[in-house]
């Protein structure tokens, strides 16, 4: 009788002669080895199963009213007192009349902020008449507090990058958050970064005053060049019809961009999140200043385009200014335009933005 155990497997047989002995054996032992293999198929299986699983980000969500929960909650542990909070509740209204009950909020833009701004100057009236610049400016200014308290780090970026409304036609920020100065516009422009990419993308914003989801969706179709042999961006992947236009691409960054494949980045077209980190990242290697973002490119663009441009003849300077960086026309000013043109030409358009000039 010939006995062994291996672990969970238990080898007994009779034998009479030598050759028995060898035959049984091996068999025996062949057995426990195929079980072996077995159960380690089985376990890389189950591995293989479990990385995917922890691979595959979870989708997170934050709808409208889990966010007003978490302000009302946030102003409570402040100690404001109801009525207080209450003085909110018409902007959070307005915001539920806007993005709606199933919105994740946690998928928010600039580019939808810049639609709500829009959607308070354009499409709400009280007493017939439409909502002062003023009022517009306290509900952007309620709506920042609100995305602030989320203590969600991507939404209180975005409100920081909120733009406010002062008395220009066109937006130039007068609260106390600043563009960057000259010299680190220098340095920003100047830095060696990790790479090209990084590079581009910081480039591109400061020329043409794309935004970063803009500059992120932007494909290789839409780098386009007309009959006059003016290259431009074909912005075709926006929230409002303001946003789709056509951007001429600065003499300055052409060279750089007709170098490059589009997307900059494929795995992140649709992870904002990721993207933003990355291109946040680069910005600060070059400069770090308390309250400003990559969104202040596009402010620093706005500014330089206006600036070098006021000095100009042609009327409609500040209609082309606002088609570039795609803001919408008041109602006003659409009955006017008509009067002359819908569209700019790309030549109009190139000849303005390449008034930009950080030197």
């Amino acid at each position: 009788m010939f006995k062994l155990e291996l672990e969970d497997i238990k080898i007994m047989f009779e034998y009479d002669t030598e050759e028995e002995y060898q035959l049984y054996l091996s068999q025996a032992l062949k057995a426990h080895q195929d079980l072996q293999k077995l159960k380690l198929e089985q376990y890389q299986t189950v591995k293989n199963s479990l990385e995917v699983i922890e691979k595959k980000p979870i989708k997170q969500e934050l709808r409208l009213q889990e966010l007003w929960q978490k302000f009302v909650i946030h102003e409570k542990r402040a100690g404001k007192e109801l009525k207080q909070i209450e003085e909110y509740e018409p902007t959070f209204k307005k915001l539920r009349e806007f993005y709606g009950d199933k919105k994740n909020m946690l998928e928010l833009e600039s580019e939808d902020i810049e639609l709500f701004k829009e959607h308070l100057t354009h499409n709400i009236e009280v007493r017939g008449q439409r909502l002062s610049k003023k009022t517009v400016n306290k509900n952007l200014r309620y709506f920042r507090a609100i995305l602030q308290a989320s203590k969600v780090a991507e939404l209180k970026q975005l409100a920081e990058e909120i733009e406010f409304y002062s008395q220009a036609i066109i937006k130039k920020e007068s609260s106390k958050r600043e563009n960057y100065t000259e010299e680190e516009i220098d340095t920003i422009l100047n830095h060696s970064y990790n790479n090209l990419i990084d590079e581009a993308i910081i480039k591109i914003a400061l020329y043409s005053g794309m935004r970063q989801g803009e500059i992120r969706r932007l494909s290789q179709e839409d780098i386009k060049q007309d009959k006059e042999g003016i290259y431009y961006f074909n912005i075709t992947q926006a929230k409002s019809e303001a946003g789709k236009r056509e951007i001429p691409i600065h003499n300055e960054i052409l060279d750089l961009v007709l170098g490059l494949s589009f997307p900059l980045i494929p795995e992140m077209i649709e992870n904002r999140n990721a993207f933003g980190k990355r291109v946040r990242k680069a910005l600060y290697s070059a400069v770090d200043t308390k309250g400003k973002t990559f969104h202040t490119l596009r402010a620093n663009f706005i500014d330089n385009i206006i600036d070098n441009n006021i000095s100009t003849e042609n009327p409609l300077v500040l209609h082309i200014i606002k088609e570039i960086v795609g803001h919408a026309e008041a109602e006003t000013d659409r009955l006017t335009l008509k009067v002359y043109k819908k569209n700019f030409k790309l030549r109009d358009k190139n000849e303005v933005l390449n008034a930009v000039n950080y030197s």
